[in-house]
Parts: C-alpha cells; sequence; structure tokens
C-alpha cells in the first residue's frame, strides 16, 4: 500500500495510473498487480489516508481519481523512517545451477543464455527509462532519489551480466569436457570389438 502512497505524492492518479505508473518506474523491483491495487486504494480511501474523486468519462466507465492527503504523507513518512527488512532472495535459475550436475550441461547453458538475454532486454529499458522518463522530470523533488534507484538497478543487471557471461564460459567449459570424456568412452568400446 506504501507504494500507491508514495506514487501519489507526485500526482492525484486513478488506478489504471497508478499501475502504469510502477509498471514505467519501480515495477524493477516492486510489482503490484491491479488485483491488488484497487482494493489498496478502497482500503487507503476508508483509512483517510487518500481521496476518491470520480470523473465522468463520455462513453466510458467513471473514473475514480485518488490523492494523497495530509494522514497519507504523514504514514508514508513513518513507513519511510522504519528499517527496511533483509529479504531472503528466491532465485530459480541459481537453485537449477546449484543441482546441474544432475543435467546435462547443455541445459543450464540454455538457461543462462536466456537469462542473459532478458537482463540485457531490461538494462536496455533502465536506460531508456532514466533518458526518456527521469530526465524530463527533472523539475520534481523525488527525480535524485528515482536515479538512485535506477542506479542500483543498472548496477545490478550488469553484474547479473557479467556473472552470466563468466557462467557461460565455464558451463561451455565443463560441456568440452564431457563431451571429450563420452568420445574416449566411445573409442574404447569400439576398440574392445
Amino acid at each position: 500500500m506504501e507504494v500507491l502512497l508514495g506514487l501519489l505524492t507526485i500526482g492525484p492518479m486513478s488506478g489504471y495510473d497508478l499501475g502504469q505508473a510502477i509498471r514505467t518506474s519501480v515495477g524493477f523491483f516492486w510489482n503490484e498487480s491491479y488485483g491488488q491495487i484497487y482494493p489498496n486504494l478502497k482500503m487507503l480511501a476508508a483509512e483517510g489516508l487518500v481521496t476518491a474523486k470520480r470523473e465522468r468519462q463520455k462513453g466510458k466507465p467513471d473514473r475514480h481519481i485518488y490523492a494523497i492527503t495530509k494522514k497519507g504523507r504523514e504514514r508514508l513518512a513513518a513507513w519511510l523512517a522504519v528499517e527496511p527488512q533483509a529479504e531472503i532472495p528466491r532465485n530459480e535459475l541459481l537453485l537449477k545451477l546449484f543441482f546441474g550436475a544432475q543435467i546435462s550441461p547443455e541445459i543450464s547453458i540454455q538457461h543462462v543464455d536466456r537469462m542473459l538475454k532478458r537482463e540485457r532486454a531490461f538494462l536496455r529499458e533502465f536506460r531508456r527509462i532514466e533518458l526518456d522518463e527521469i530526465s524530463k522530470n527533472e523539475q520534481y523533488p523525488d527525480a535524485p532519489y528515482w536515479k538512485m534507484a535506477a542506479r542500483f538497478g543498472q548496477l545490478e543487471l550488469e553484474a547479473h551480466l557479467r556473472w552470466g557471461e563468466e557462467t557461460l564460459a565455464e558451463l561451455n567449459k565443463i560441456a568440452k569436457k564431457q563431451r571429450k570424456h563420452a568420445e574416449k568412452r566411445k573409442e574404447k568400446g569400439h576398440a574392445g570389438k
């Protein structure tokens, strides 16, 4: 819910607008679905943390525009002051790689290769967001903080890419070694006949 309060400090938005704002800003490290946004907005309104104003639209359903209240800003400030909780990451790729000796290295190579393609695309998107979204919104007092969060994401993705490239090189060595070993066994099998 705090992500909604935080985004509403930028300006009033509808639930749809908030979903889009999440996707283009904090979506790389925090996710809220529309199924979470709308019930949370109703709860925030019931607690007096946001106000809701109905906006009529011709030929479309009415939109509800939400704005943060003074009480909402106080709640957000209190939440921001609490030390963030450390989270234990869950990474299925690393878990599968940990048990990688149980399968062909080619399967792990495919997994890491797909991860690299995905992370490169994310990095391109981060750079686009920094150029198109953050740089064009320098007038907001939050802009320097947005840059800090984006920079963390960029550096993290660059580290993932470096790790992925090193891991692919190691997996290719393992695969090559296994192929040589299989060829030697095959040769010994033919020599024994």
